[in-house]
């Protein structure tokens, strides 16, 4: 498949490519102009029908032969580097090739490469006397926009020895909802004198990238999807380690996994982020491993939630024209919710959260909210809900919200274990005190020691919560299962193109 072009059909072939094109509406696959109305609008001037049947072999034919030929590649490059046939090895290339065999990598780096925008890198194996691994590490700090996606607004990349590659600040092609100052350090006045397009990113990106370059970063996927670009040759640390205790869907955050390789945190987790540490700290764990290799699973520290802020709704992308009393209309009467003021940053939209008395009052007013339930770059469970207001003429009106809860279920299930944990070392109880200095029947509450007993509540605790961890990761592994079946379309549409009539 990998060589199909359009020469290989014949109008003999339309009946097939009528059924091909149907199949590919059913299954929303997209060719590489997009999905066929809008392949069929860039494609024409002038209106057309969007009836396969109605429309000529050779524009069917060129509806999905590219992406065909794109997919095909991506699998066999998949293959080949699984195999380790593509590239020689050495300590770095086993490192890429532990990336790609985690049972993750295909969910997270299976990207459109074909779609508009993407670039695929360049993979063929280098000639023998140009065989330099180059590594590089990346971060980029995004934003929301206001069409549910994320944009690039800083990006930078470090060589093997931490020398900066790139630091460059990004103006964003899309109206922004929350520039998410307390994790990216980034707000609108910062970027007023930026004239760096995301095109121009793009580029200065790609021009660190050789098929020699081994690229490096920490959940690099988020970065690749938002530069939209299809590297080969990588090494994601989020993938290398396994966790004692934890189930396997867990993913360390870096500064945790920064304690537990290399014995320090790198940052204030209450602080904004700083790009060029992010970027830098993969390369130091690459370096790390390379040097020691990897001893078995890691212990990372279980860190409890504050109760307070699980108890929160955080509401962003607010227009000007939305009041905290508008927000207030959408809580259920039944349900107490106290609302900040809404703040604005200087931008276009305001955030503010919602105070409940409790967390299961928060999440029974998330499911309350009508809007198609999602999650945002985090695995945070986000809706974009409507919000009923009065136009300047007075007449009512609907503007979009989105609002999210505060972490991602699997986060919140992994502190509820920890709670279960802690509450079982915990004992409250009097203590009648004699001592002449002390006032008697004092009532105190100490954390006793911890003994053989209480570690093995603690681990039956941990192990148990676990387990519903794991039930659900089966759960998502089904559904993952599905999706694939989708992405297989595309070989059964070459299967279908055999089928003469």
């Amino acid at each position: 498949m990998g060589g199909l072009s359009l020469q290989e059909f014949t109008e003999n072939d339309h009946e097939v490519l009528v059924k091909i094109v149907k199949a590919a509406q059913r299954c929303d696959v997209k060719g590489s102009k997009g999905d066929w109305k809008r392949f069929l609008k860039k494609s024409s001037t002038s209106k057309v029908s969007a009836d396969p049947a109605k429309r000529p072999w050779t524009t069917l034919a060129e509806f999905m032969v590219e992406k065909m030929r794109a997919s095909d590649f991506r699998q066999k490059s998949l293959k080949d580097f699984e195999s380790g046939g593509v590239w020689r090895d050495s300590p770095k290339q086993a490192l890429v090739r532990a990336t790609y065999m985690h049972r993750r990598f295909k969910e997270y780096y299976m990207f459109p490469s074909s779609d508009e925008g993407w670039v695929l890198t360049d993979s063929k194996k280098a000639d023998d006397g140009d065989m330099n691994e180059r590594m590089i590490s990346l971060d980029c700090e995004m934003v929301d926009c206001d069409d549910n996606t994320k944009a690039i607004v800083r990006v930078c990349a470090v060589d093997a020895e931490y020398k900066v590659l790139l630091d460059m600040l990004v103006k964003p092609n899309r109206p922004v909802l929350d520039y998410l100052t307390s994790i990216t350090g980034i707000c609108e006045a910062d970027l007023q004198n930026t004239t760096c397009s995301f095109l121009d990113a793009q580029a200065a990106v790609l021009n660190l990238l050789t098929c020699n370059t081994i690229l490096v970063g920490h959940s690099l996927h988020n970065d690749l999807k938002a530069l939209k670009i299809d590297h080969a040759r990588l090494i994601d640390t989020s993938f290398l380690f396994q966790f004692r205790n934890k189930p396997e869907s867990f993913n360390a955050g870096l500064n945790s996994l920064c304690k537990a390789v290399l014995g320090y945190t790198f940052r204030d987790d209450t602080k904004p982020h700083d790009c060029i540490l992010d970027a830098t700290i993969p390369m130091k764990i690459v370096h790390h491993v390379l040097m020691h290799g990897i001893n078995g699973p890691l212990d990372i520290e279980s860190k409890m939630i504050d109760e307070g802020q699980l108890c929160k709704l955080y509401f962003h992308g607010i227009p000007k024209v939305v009041s905290v009393n508008d927000l207030q209309k959408l809580i259920p009467q039944n349900c107490s919710c106290s609302l900040n003021e809404i703040s604005w940053s200087g931008g276009k939209y305001g955030t503010t959260y919602g105070i409940f008395k409790s967390i299961d009052a928060a999440n029974w007013t998330f499911t309350k909210f009508k809007g198609v339930l999602g999650e945002d770059s985090y695995g945070r469970p986000q809706k974009t809900i409507m919000v009923a207001i009065k136009s300047s003429r007075g007449k009512a009106k609907k503007v979009p919200v989105r609002v999210r809860k505060m972490i991602s279920d699997d986060d919140a299930a992994r502190s509820k274990c920890v709670l279960k944990a802690e509450n079982t070392l915990t004992q409250t109880f009097e203590v009648n005190e004699n001592d002449d200095s002390m006032c008697t029947n004092i009532v105190s509450t100490k954390k006793r020691k911890m003994t053989e007993d209480d570690q093995a509540a603690v681990n039956d605790a941990l192990h148990s919560c676990c387990g519903h961890l794991q039930e659900i990761e089966s759960l998502k592994e089904q559904l993952q299962a599905k999706n694939e079946e989708v992405r297989e379309l595309q070989k059964i549409i070459l299967d279908l193109t055999r089928q003469r009539p």
